[in-house]
């Protein structure tokens, strides 16, 4: 599932603005993690991420948990064709 940024009590457009900066900021932390650029962002942001990092944690546990992930999971894999899904080896 998604990034987002949760507890934002606002108007839906600012809600949905939230989350994907949010996105955008977790997909840019992935990235820079991946080359071991971390460490070069400010000590505000490390913050950001390590809170992130815990929230995604809780968020997938309780996906996991409910069923959420693999209704998604299986959902996704229905829209494939056979041919789709043997290219995947799925």
């Amino acid at each position: 599932m998604p990034c987002r940024s949760d507890g934002c009590e606002t108007s839906n457009e600012y809600e949905e603005a939230a989350d994907n900066a949010t996105r955008a900021a977790c997909d840019m932390r992935t990235i820079l993690r991946r080359k071991g650029l971390e460490k070069e962002l400010t000590v505000e942001t490390r913050r950001w991420i390590k809170r992130h990092d815990k929230e995604d944690a809780e968020r997938i546990a309780q996906e996991n948990a409910s069923g959420e992930r693999e209704r998604v999971r299986l959902a996704a894999l229905d829209k494939l064709s056979l041919e789709e899904r043997r290219v995947l080896g799925l």
